[in-house]
């Protein structure tokens, strides 16, 4: 199945975060991201920093629908990052890989509708 059209477990704070074998397992499923300090993290680059605070604002609204927000921020004033960790249990859970797959789905839409 894809990790896109999986459901958001909705209370994980008493499930052990994801171990190495199971993160490397879960990783081809979510080609555009990469594993940084423990946490799924993906830049997207933006024209500008208007651009990219209104990037960041369609993320954290996209994020907020499933109630599972990803760590944003700018860096030079045009690049948006974004970082899954599921601070609950202390490392990366299944959501955070859904919500990758489902953001980078997003986004790829996105795109074809701005063209």
């Amino acid at each position: 199945m894809d990790l896109s059209s999986e459901a958001i477990v909705p209370d994980v704070a008493d499930t052990a975060p994801l171990n190495r074998r199971e993160i490397a397992d879960l990783l081809p499923g979510v080609p555009d991201w990469s594993l940084e300090d423990g946490r799924l993290t993906a830049r997207f680059a933006c024209k500008g920093f208007d651009e990219a605070v209104a990037f960041l604002n369609e993320i954290a609204a996209f994020a907020a629908r499933e109630d599972h927000p990803p760590d944003l921020g700018i860096h030079a004033a045009r690049f948006v990052d974004v970082a899954w960790y599921t601070y609950a249990i202390g490392g990366l859970s299944r959501n955070d890989f859904v919500m990758a797959a489902r953001l980078s789905e997003w986004l790829r839409y996105r795109q074809g509708a701005l063209l």
